[in-house]
C-alpha cells in the first residue's frame, strides 16, 4: 500500500540519514584502498626482499622510507595527473555540447528523443520528456554528456585532494612495515613483528572497505591480505634467491 505523503517524506529522510548505500567516505574509497594496499605491499615487499637476501636493518629502514617517499609520491601524483586529465576531457566535451545544442538545436534535440525512445519512453509522455529537458540549457547539455559520452561531471571533481588522499593513505599505511625495524627490538624479531603489523594493516585496510561499500565484512580483508602474502611471498623469494646468485654475505 502506497505511503501518504507526510509519511513518505519522512521516510525518506530516514532513508538519507541512515545513508545505506555506503558511508560518506565511500568517494574516496578507492584512492584510500588503491594507496594504502599498494603502501603496505611494496614496503613489506622491499622488508621482505632485503631479509630473504640477509641484508641489514639499516638497509630495511634506508630501502623502505625511500620507497615510501617515492611511490607515495608519485602513486599521488598519478592519481591527480590521471583525474585532472579526465576532468579536464569532460570539460572540452561539454563545450562541445553546449556549441551544438547552440548550432544544431534540432539534431541535439532529436538524439534526446532517440535516448529516451530507448529506454521506453513513447508518445505524449517523451515528448514531454524532450520538451522538458531541451528548456533549460544547463540540463540539456548534462543530459547529453551522460546519454551520449557516459560521462558525469562530479566523477573527477576535486582532482588534487583526491590525490592528497591517496598519498596520505600511502604513506600512513605503508609505513607499518618499517614500524618495527625503527623500535629498539631485537633483530630476531624485527621481521617476526613486521609480518604481524602487516597482516593486521591490511586487515584494517579491508575492514575498512568493507564497511565503507557495504560489503560482506570478510570479503574485503580476504582479498587484501591475500593479495599482499602473495606479494610478500614474492618478494621474500626472489631475495633470498639473488642472494644465492650473487653470493651476498649477511
Amino acid at each position: 500500500m502506497p505511503l501518504a505523503p507526510a509519511d513518505l517524506q519522512k521516510a525518506l529522510a530516514a532513508h538519507e540519514e541512515a545513508d545505506i548505500h555506503g558511508s560518506q567516505l565511500r568517494e574516496h574509497i578507492q584512492g584510500i584502498v588503491l594507496g594504502g594496499n599498494d603502501g603496505i605491499v611494496t614496503t613489506f615487499a622491499v622488508v621482505a626482499g632485503t631479509v630473504g637476501a640477509h641484508l641489514s636493518s639499516v638497509i630495511v629502514i634506508i630501502l623502505g622510507i625511500a620507497n615510501l617517499l617515492a611511490d607515495g609520491i608519485s602513486m599521488g601524483a598519478g592519481v591527480y595527473l590521471s583525474l585532472k586529465s579526465e576532468r579536464d576531457r569532460y570539460v572540452r566535451l561539454r563545450k562541445e555540447e553546449a556549441q551544438e545544442t547552440e548550432d544544431d538545436p534540432d539534431i541535439e534535440r532529436e538524439e534526446v528523443r532517440r535516448a529516451f525512445r530507448a529506454k521506453g519512453f513513447t508518445g505524449d509522455l517523451l515528448e514531454n520528456v524532450v520538451t522538458t529537458i531541451t528548456a533549460d540549457k544547463e540540463r540539456w547539455v548534462d543530459t547529453m554528456m551522460h546519454e551520449e559520452h557516459g560521462l558525469v561531471g562530479s566523477e573527477h571533481d576535486r582532482p588534487l585532494l583526491k590525490g592528497l588522499m591517496t598519498f596520505c593513505s600511502f604513506v600512513i599505511f605503508g609505513a607499518i612495515p618499517l614500524i618495527p625495524y625503527l623500535l629498539p627490538l631485537p633483530d630476531t624479531m624485527r621481521f617476526g613483528a613486521a609480518l604481524v603489523s602487516t597482516i593486521a594493516a591490511l586487515l584494517l585496510l579491508g575492514i575498512t572497505r568493507s564497511i565503507t561499500t557495504r560489503e560482506r565484512i570478510f570479503k574485503g580483508p580476504l582479498e587484501i591480505v591475500s593479495v599482499g602474502l602473495l606479494c610478500a611471498a614474492v618478494a621474500y623469494g626472489v631475495g633470498a634467491a639473488l642472494r644465492g646468485v650473487f653470493g651476498i654475505a649477511a
